[in-house]
C-alpha cells in the first residue's frame, strides 16, 4: 500500500525540465535576462488591463449605495487611489531589482518557513478574488443569454436556495465564464498580448461612451447633482474613511504580490513614474465612471434607488434597449482581470508552496477549482456587504504590505542575497529562528 502511494505522489511531481526542489522551480527562481522584458508600456497596459473592469466600477458606485453623494464618491475614490498607487510602486521596486516574486521576497521577511503565512493568504485572496470577479463574468454571459431569450429565468427555473444569492439560469452563465477562463488559463501571458491589448482598449472606449449615454438619455447633470447623500453629518467623516479602505482593499491583494510581475522589468526605474500614472489614471477613471453611470441612471432605471451592479443595471437597460453588446465588452473585460490578476499572479503563490509538484499553470487551476467554496456570490449581496468585504481585506493586508516595505528599503537597504532565499536551513541568513523571523510576527 505505501509503495502504491508513493508512485502515486511521483506520478505527481513535474516533468523533466521543470523539477525543483523543496524550495525553488523553474517558475520561483529569478527571472533570467533574457525574460526581463517588461518596460514602461508594459506595465501602463498591466493597470489598465487590471484597474478596468466591472469590479472597479462597482467600488465607486457601491460608495453612492452606501449613502454616499457622487462628489464625496469621487474624494472617496481620488484619495484612495492616490495611497493604492503610491504602496503600489513602493512595494514593486524590489522585484524589479532582485527579478524575484513575491513568495520569494516574503521569505526576506517572514523567514524561509514564517513565508507561508502571507503566501496561503494571498492564495486564500486569489481564490476570493477569482470568485468574485468569475461572478461578475457569468453575470455578463447572463445579459447576452437573455439578450437572446428574455424569458431565460423562465426557462431555467430557479432551484437554488434564495439565501445562495445567484439563480440557476445566473449559475448557467457562470459555469460558462469558468469554462472560458480554464481555456485561457491554459496559455502563458505573452501569448495572449494581442488580447489583453485589444479588451483593454475596447473595455475603455466602452466605459466612456456607457458615460455619454446614461448622461444624455438622463436628466443630465442634473440627475448626477440632485443626488442627496443619507448619511448624518456627524458619520459622514467615518463613512468617507471606510470608503477610501474599500478603494484600496479593492487592490490589496494585487499591491501585495505586484513583485510577481515587476520581476520581469528591464530596469528599475520603468516601474515608478510608468505604474504611478497608469495606475492612478485608469483606477479613478473606472471607479468615476461607475459613480456618474450610477447616479445618473437611479430615476429612469432604478426607480430612485441607485444600482451600484452594473448586472442590474444592465438588466433594466435591456428592459428598454439593448445590452448585449455591453455584456460581451465586459465579458472581455473580466477574462483579462481574472487571468492575469488571480489565477496567474495566484498560480505561482500556489507552485511556491509546493515547487516540486506545483507550477505556475498546475497552480493557477487549483486557484480556479477551489474559487466555488467561499460562496462569493453571497459578497455581492448589497453595496454595503461588498464595501465591508474590501475593507476587511485592506485592514488585514495592510501590515503585510507594510512590512514588505520597511524591510526591502529600510532594514535590508534595497540589497538581498539571492542564494539564501532558496537555502532551507541554518546556512541561510533568512532562517532566523527555526525558519520563522518572529520580530515580523510580532510586528
Amino acid at each position: 500500500m505505501a509503495t502504491v502511494f508513493r508512485k502515486g505522489i511521483q506520478k505527481l511531481e513535474l516533468p523533466d525540465g521543470e523539477q525543483g526542489d523543496r524550495w525553488s522551480n523553474e517558475d520561483t527562481l529569478p527571472v533570467p535576462p533574457e525574460r526581463q522584458l517588461w518596460g514602461p508600456t508594459q506595465f501602463v497596459e498591466l493597470w489598465f488591463l487590471v484597474n478596468m473592469n466591472l469590479s472597479s466600477c462597482s467600488t465607486g458606485s457601491s460608495l453612492m449605495a452606501n449613502g454616499l453623494t457622487y462628489w464625496q464618491a469621487i474624494i472617496v475614490i481620488i484619495v484612495g487611489n492616490l495611497l493604492a498607487a503610491f504602496f503600489a510602486v513602493l512595494n514593486s521596486v524590489s522585484g524589479a531589482t532582485s527579478h524575484v516574486g513575491f513568495p520569494i521576497v516574503s521569505r526576506s521577511v517572514w523567514g524561509m518557513w514564517g513565508s507561508y503565512f502571507p503566501i496561503l493568504n494571498r492564495i486564500l485572496l486569489s481564490v476570493v478574488w477569482y470568485g468574485v470577479q468569475s461572478v461578475f463574468g457569468g453575470n455578463m454571459i447572463y445579459v447576452c443569454l437573455r439578450s437572446i431569450w428574455m424569458d431565460i429565468d423562465e426557462r431555467i427555473p430557479n432551484t437554488l436556495p434564495a439565501n445562495i444569492g445567484i439563480t440557476s439560469a445566473r449559475f448557467v452563465g457562470f459555469f460558462l465564464f469558468n469554462v472560458l477562463c480554464a481555456i485561457f488559463i491554459w496559455f502563458r501571458p505573452n501569448q495572449l498580448r494581442a488580447y489583453f491589448h485589444g479588451a483593454s482598449a475596447l473595455v475603455c472606449i466602452t466605459q466612456f461612451v456607457l458615460l455619454g449615454w446614461a448622461i444624455a438619455t438622463s436628466d443630465g447633470w442634473g440627475s448626477v447633482k440632485t443626488f442627496t447623500s443619507e448619511i448624518p453629518s456627524s458619520q459622514l467623516d467615518w463613512t468617507m474613511s471606510a470608503g477610501i479602505m474599500s478603494v484600496i482593499g479593492s487592490i490589496a491583494s494585487g499591491i501585495l504580490n505586484q513583485n510577481d510581475f515587476t520581476r520581469s522589468a528591464k530596469k528599475p526605474s520603468h516601474v515608478t513614474w510608468s505604474q504611478s500614472l497608469s495606475y492612478t489614471f485608469s483606477g479613478n477613471v473606472t471607479s468615476i465612471i461607475g459613480v456618474l453611470v450610477t447616479a445618473a441612471t437611479q430615476k429612469q432605471y432604478g426607480k430612485g434607488e441607485p444600482l451600484w451592479d452594473p448586472t442590474y443595471l444592465f438588466i433594466a437597460i435591456q428592459d428598454q434597449h439593448v445590452a448585449f453588446f455591453l455584456g460581451i465588452v465586459f465579458i472581455l473585460s473580466q477574462l483579462s482581470i481574472n487571468v492575469v490578476g488571480n489565477v496567474l499572479a495566484g498560480g505561482l503563490d500556489v507552485a511556491a508552496v509546493l515547487p516540486k509538484y506545483i507550477n505556475l499553470r498546475r497552480g493557477a487551476y487549483a486557484i480556479a477549482i477551489l474559487s466555488v467554496l467561499p460562496n462569493p456570490w453571497q459578497q455581492l449581496a448589497s453595496g454595503s456587504t461588498f464595501l465591508a468585504v474590501l475593507s476587511a481585506y485592506a485592514v488585514f493586508l495592510g501590515p503585510m504590505i507594510g512590512l514588505l516595505c520597511v524591510h526591502y528599503w529600510i532594514i535590508q537597504r534595497r540589497t538581498f542575497h539571492l542564494p539564501d532565499l532558496y537555502t532551507g536551513s541554518a546556512r541561510s541568513c533568512y532562517w532566523y529562528t527555526y525558519g520563522v523571523d518572529w520580530c515580523t510576527v510580532v510586528a
